[in-house]
Parts: structure tokens; C-alpha cells; sequence
């Protein structure tokens, strides 16, 4: 198994039997103590998420996943089917592995999937995805007391709020960390 004495952000790590992905890192010095590295870690067996510190120096195991391509096929129930991009073999994922990207994956999209040791790990997320509009309401006069914004819904059934100018057809960027609108697409 690899070893690494200093942990990034976005590795894969293995501990006890389980693997965690490393969300994020902080470094914390003690002046003659030296340094302590404090990891928010999320299991993948059970989206856990685990603070864990440890001493600078400190040997951490980690996995290298190896990756698939897939095509999105659709939803069913608790999971989320793909098809394996080289061999057509039907991959399901659970749902709780997708998250809430599921909202943005279109039928035919191509997606990287992550896996170590024939178990699936977690898919690669793009930051930022474009879809259209299929329903938008019309923008009411006068409805801006509050901020300027209706609900649209995208090609995918997920709806969210942009501002009052998009319609119908419009294609839109949003940012798939968030869920919100960022921009139109040209």
C-alpha cells in the first residue's frame, strides 16, 4: 500500500478496512512540538463525515482509484444506473454515492467513476454544468420587492431560482456544488 506523510485534499484514504475521501485539511503548528494536520474526512461506506488529527510526519495510507468511463442511463428507486463505457456491462450506484449531482446528469452523459478493488468509490463531479430550460413562468410586473428571481425548471426535472430574464429554451450554467445559477450559456 502507498504511504504518504502529507495528505491533499480530494485523496483517497485508507484506514481500519475502510476508505474515506479527504474533503479538506488544515495545518496547525505548536511551536517546538511541531506541526498537527487536522483531516475532515467522509467515509464511503456510510458518508460519515470523521474530523481526524494527526502529527505532522505521520505516514497515512491512501488508495489510488482507478477509472471508469460511463454513460448515464437513469434513476430507479435507490440507486442510479451507467453503462460501463467499454465493456456495455449495466453499473447501478447507490444514490447516496451520486448525491445530489443526480440532479444535473442528463441521459447520455458521460461521467468518470472512481473505483478501488472492484467496489465503486464515488463518481467524478464536474463543477459546473450546462442545461436548458423547459419550463420557466413569465416574470410578473412589479415583482421585485424582494430580489428579482423565479422558479425554472431544467431539463433534468430540477428546478432552481435565476433571474427574471431567462426563459424557456435558455441554457443555462450552473454550478453543481451549489445547485444555483451562475450564468447563461451561449
Amino acid at each position: 500500500m502507498p504511504l504518504t506523510d502529507s495528505p491533499v485534499k480530494g485523496m483517497y484514504i485508507r484506514e481500519n478496512n475502510r476508505i474515506f475521501f479527504l474533503q479538506d485539511r488544515m495545518l496547525k503548528t505548536q511551536g517546538r512540538q511541531g506541526g498537527l494536520i487536522i483531516m475532515k474526512l467522509k467515509a464511503l461506506d456510510n458518508g460519515q463525515i470523521i474530523n481526524k488529527t494527526v502529527k505532522s510526519g505521520t505516514k497515512i495510507e491512501y488508495v489510488n482509484p482507478e477509472t471508469k468511463e460511463a454513460q448515464y442511463l437513469y434513476k430507479e428507486g435507490g440507486s442510479v444506473n451507467f453503462m460501463d463505457a467499454s465493456t456495455y456491462e449495466m453499473l447501478s450506484i447507490p444514490a447516496d454515492v451520486v448525491g445530489e449531482y443526480v440532479n444535473f446528469l442528463k441521459e447520455g452523459d458521460s461521467i468518470l467513476i472512481l473505483m478501488y478493488e472492484g467496489n465503486i468509490l464515488s463518481i467524478k463531479e464536474h463543477p459546473s454544468v450546462v442545461l436548458k430550460v423547459i419550463e420557466a413562468d413569465d416574470a410578473v410586473k412589479g415583482n421585485t420587492a424582494n430580489s428579482a428571481t423565479k422558479v425554472v425548471t431544467v431539463e433534468t426535472g430540477y428546478k432552481l431560482n435565476v433571474p427574471l430574464f431567462i426563459k424557456k429554451g435558455d441554457s443555462l450554467k450552473i454550478n453543481t456544488e451549489t445547485g444555483q445559477y451562475s450564468s447563461k450559456a451561449n
